[in-house]
């Protein structure tokens, strides 16, 4: 009666290769949610500085700053500022006097930036 040799993976082997994906995807998965929050909100600011050019034109043909202005079609009435693409985020521009304004921006995802302009300080 001849053995045949089975060849094959062991049970230690794979458990050890388990192992080592759970450990890389321990440390890939936080650094990539991560890397997509960052950009996610380098896109709000971005945007935001772009309605802050609009809005320094509004001031310099009105003497003031447009504010009260509930969402984009508020928004590009007002200054003519609309965003490069329509990727659901909200934005609002609001608590003016005149003399400053706040811009909120909500990503889909929940991530909210307020901007208070000419200032440039976080909300």
């Amino acid at each position: 009666m001849s053995y045949k040799s089975i060849s094959g993976f062991s049970l230690l082997e794979l458990m050890i290769t388990l192992a080592i994906v759970a450990i890389v995807l321990s440390i890939g998965v936080p650094a990539y949610n991560s890397y997509i929050t960052t950009a996610e909100q380098s896109q709000l600011v971005s945007n935001m500085k772009t309605m802050q050019v609009f809005q320094e034109d509004y001031f310099m043909r009105n003497g003031e700053y447009a504010d009260n202005l509930a969402d984009i079609a508020a928004i590009e009435a007002a200054i003519g500022w609309e965003p490069s693409s329509d990727d659901g985020i909200t934005y609002s521009i609001a608590n003016g006097d005149g003399s400053k304004y706040e811009v909120t921006a909500v990503s889909p995802t929940g991530l909210t930036i307020c901007m208070e302009y000419p200032a440039n300080k976080i909300c």
